[in-house]
């Protein structure tokens, strides 16, 4: 997703492309604060789009105030991303990105209901 200030030109839009960023200012995360494909998003985001402002953030939280006072579109995975109808809008990003979910339980676990959830999660997943 693209994180945009809601009176900016992009936020109307229901899905962009890279393209469209060129000439923005962009607020990326730092390198060691992303997952390995956001990080890989912003290479290509860095390296194909023409005339970029941009800056690095390393904190969800001051990227998505720094959007909401018009300092620039970030992007981010789309469960990460904290839409406020009045001050920001997340569009979607034309680009590829393949999305895995994990579960992770300590071996000892003796909780019942921890591992019931989490058979009950491994069901679901068999299932997609």
């Amino acid at each position: 997703m693209a994180l945009v200030p809601t009176d900016h030109h992009l936020s109307d839009r229901e899905e962009l492309d890279l393209d469209d960023l060129a000439g923005e200012k962009i607020l990326l995360m730092d390198n060691n604060w992303c997952p390995p494909e956001q990080l890989k998003l912003q290479e290509t985001i860095r390296k194909k789009v023409d005339d970029l402002n941009i800056s690095y953030v390393n904190d969800v939280e001051i990227v998505s105030l720094m959007v909401k006072a018009g300092l620039g579109i970030t992007v981010m995975p789309s469960f990460v991303a904290i839409e406020k109808a009045d001050e920001i809008k997340a569009v979607k990003l034309n680009y590829p990105a393949p999305l895995d979910y994990g579960l992770v339980c300590r071996k000892d676990e003796a909780d019942s209901l921890v591992l019931a959830f989490c058979q009950v999660m491994q069901e679901q997943a068999e299932g997609m």
